[in-house]
């Protein structure tokens, strides 16, 4: 999360009830900042790949419901520590070292997923290259069927 993320957490949700507070920033950034990060970086490392839109499309809904899941298991403790513990300047710093690991997940996440889709697309290209062939051979047997029935009723 970049520092105006921080910035708008820290002005915003304060009520009386400190948990109150920590609680609602730990959800406000879970349900809204983190799908939209995690969305935009697997869109934008995609189409920087130079796949099509399809393929971007298809990129980001194999990733992100993963990554959300994953997501859960660290952001709200690193988010509930930096609003609870880590003064107001260093915030930035506290969770940018933290993503440094998280976007390496992500990108391990990332070039996983591109495996599997050029795995499909090159499946899926070798039965178009066989469907043909297999259609054709069968016309041709029908063919030569016909032939030689035809043969036999003229002879």
């Amino acid at each position: 999360m970049a520092t105006t993320g921080f910035m708008f957490l820290s002005k915003n949700f304060n009520y009386s009830s400190k948990a109150g507070s920590l609680a609602t920033k730990v959800g406000v950034n879970q349900i809204f900042f983190t799908p939209i990060f995690n969305t935009y970086f697997f869109g934008m490392q995609s189409l920087l790949s130079g796949d099509s839109i399809p393929d971007v499309v298809e990129r980001v809904k194999r990733t992100v419901p993963t990554s959300m899941m994953n997501s859960i298991k660290l952001w709200p403790a690193v988010t509930a520590i930096s609003f609870a513990w880590v003064p107001q300047e260093y915030r930035s710093i506290f969770a940018g070292v933290i993503a440094i690991g998280w976007q390496t997940y992500l990108s391990f996440l990332n070039k996983r997923v591109e495996g599997e889709m050029a795995g499909s697309v090159e499946n899926t290209e070798k039965e178009i290259m066989r469907a043909p062939i297999a259609k054709v051979s069968k016309e041709v047997a029908v063919m030569k069927e016909h032939a030689s029935e035809a043969q036999k009723q003229s002879a």
